[in-house]
């Protein structure tokens, strides 16, 4: 019985799209020095229904990281840096399957994490490693693609992390796995930033989650899922 409902449950996160790879030519690409080439080639750009959008980072071949929540504007479309000899090319693929968390409600109750397998691999080979251990951090970066009709504009801010103590005076019922983090950019990040890595000590330590007006931001801490992670890759 237990194995049949665990078959049931992935039948229910598996979503299977046509195929299709195709680049994109945004004629300018901004703010690209700001950041280490490495890391702006792992982060994806991820288009739903009706111009919803949400950001994400290449974890391992054909498989991007990115925020549960963004699974309610499937099918999603993932752009990514093409790993060529010419500047400002991109990647298009289509989402073969959707892998969320299985206790995942809302943002607010945590679990905000999402595996999305792509139809192919991108021809960049630079993933985002992950944090394998909450350890502590004060100084992180947000980094995510906003997309503009000819162009692609890095969007980036420096996140100071608050400790669980102050995290509790605002949001005294936060959930379990969640990080708070105050950023030095107005406007960043934003309701479209959601599944944005949190990079700590060059590795992605968290996922933007959400925010609440002049709050601090939520981020989903990476270390407490690798397991959940490692599960799912092996099991495609």
């Amino acid at each position: 019985m237990k194995h049949l409902q665990k078959l049931l449950l992935l039948s229910l996160l598996l979503v299977t799209c046509s195929s299709a790879t195709a680049y994109r030519s945004w004629t300018r690409l901004e703010g690209r020095d700001e950041a280490k080439s490495h890391f702006t080639a792992s982060l994806a750009y991820l288009q739903g229904r009706n111009n919803h959008s949400c950001g994400g980072f290449l974890v391992a071949p054909g498989w991007v990281m990115t925020a549960a929540q963004c699974s309610k504007y499937k099918p999603l479309t993932v752009t990514l840096e093409a790993h060529t000899s010419k500047e400002g090319s991109w990647q298009t693929f289509e989402v073969q399957e959707y892998h969320c968390h299985p206790n995942f409600t809302k943002p607010e109750a945590g679990n905000d994490i999402l595996l999305l397998k792509l139809q192919g691999n991108a021809t960049s080979n630079s993933y985002l490693p992950l944090e394998e251990k909450p350890r502590r951090v004060s100084k992180c970066s947000m980094l995510g693609w906003e997309h503009r009709a000819h162009s692609a504009t890095l969007r980036k801010a420096t996140v100071t992390v608050i400790s669980n103590r102050d995290c509790m005076s605002y949001f005294p019922g936060r959930a379990k796995n969640l990080l708070c983090g105050r950023s030095g950019s107005a406007g960043v990040p934003g309701k479209s930033d959601a599944g944005d890595p949190l990079i700590c000590n060059n590795k992605a330590f968290g996922i933007f989650s959400y925010k609440y007006g002049t709050w601090p931001g939520f981020y989903t801490l990476i270390a407490p899922y690798l397991s959940w992670v490692e599960s799912v890759m092996k099991s495609v």
